[in-house]
């Protein structure tokens, strides 16, 4: 019986910059090197990775770039990219194993998606069937869910929907969240537990968003990333951890298997 394989969906690779990007949320204190990477990837029997851009490095995705060239049939990535980009960037891009775009709105203004410049870039990579990557807060998704109604891709949320640390799952935003929530366009990240709370506070939010995702028929729909390096959380958790921690909160191992294989796979196109 063949068995399939392991895919790790969120992981950061960077040497430190000389310079961050304008507005840069934090400095990282470490490099974050792909042979570190990918002895984790091998020690935890992990077939694939999927690398996403850190917001410090803006659009600059070359780092990202120059990894997985090293391993392009083990390693895919999800670029961060300016609005006026075009088709044949997404297609060289493309070429290269990047297969969506990230837009991480932590500090920053919740973006209209109803003007031209969003509505054109959202057609350009719609049309190239990319994945679009959110990283906000529940009080952006429940107005962002809606507007992306139409995208043609499918659409990934980061961190659980990043439910708020001190409200946790019972917020009223991120109900409306679980309630918009539709299994056929979006997919879920069950990953970086530490950034919904402070220690237990956080792996209680991410168990309680595990719940409530199953709940509403997101099973086949959740996908498991380390979060490696654990930006800003480093002192606090490593890959180990967050492999345990996903153990601890998805119990069987057939359905452990399914967020890790099947529904990995079939979201990155990797082959089984």
């Amino acid at each position: 019986m063949k068995t399939l394989k392991k895919v790790d969906t969120h992981a950061h690779v960077f040497s430190l910059p000389k310079t961050l990007v304008e507005g840069a949320r934090y400095r990282p204190d470490a490099d974050a090197l792909l042979d570190d990477y990918l002895a984790h990837l091998d020690q935890h029997g992990m077939d694939y990775g999927v690398l996403v851009q850190p917001s410090f490095l803006g659009f600059d995705n070359e780092q990202m770039l120059a990894a997985i060239a090293r391993h392009p049939k083990r390693l895919k990535g999800i670029a961060v990219l300016p609005l006026d980009t075009d088709t044949s960037t997404l297609v060289a891009l493309a070429s290269q194993g990047i297969v969506g775009a990230r837009l991480n709105l932590f500090g920053k203004p919740l973006p209209d998606f109803k003007l031209p410049v969003w509505q054109r870039f959202l057609a350009v990579l719609g049309d190239q069937g990319w994945q679009l990557e959110l990283h906000c807060p529940p009080a952006y998704l429940r107005v962002l869910l809606p507007a992306l109604h139409d995208y043609a891709g499918p659409v990934v949320i980061d961190h659980f929907g990043r439910p708020d640390p001190e409200k946790g799952t019972n917020d009223e935003d991120y109900q409306t969240v679980l309630d918009l929530l539709n299994p056929v366009m979006h997919w879920i990240k069950v990953s970086g537990y530490y950034r919904l709370g402070a220690g237990e506070r956080g792996c209680h939010h991410a168990q309680q968003a595990y719940r409530r995702l199953v709940e509403k028929g997101m099973g086949h729909r959740l996908v498991w990333g380390s979060d490696w390096p654990h930006t800003q959380h480093g002192d606090q958790v490593n890959y180990d951890a967050s492999v345990r921690f996903l153990d601890s909160l998805v119990s069987d191992a057939t359905t452990r298997m399914q967020i890790m294989g099947e529904n990995a796979l079939n979201l990155f196109n990797f082959a089984p």
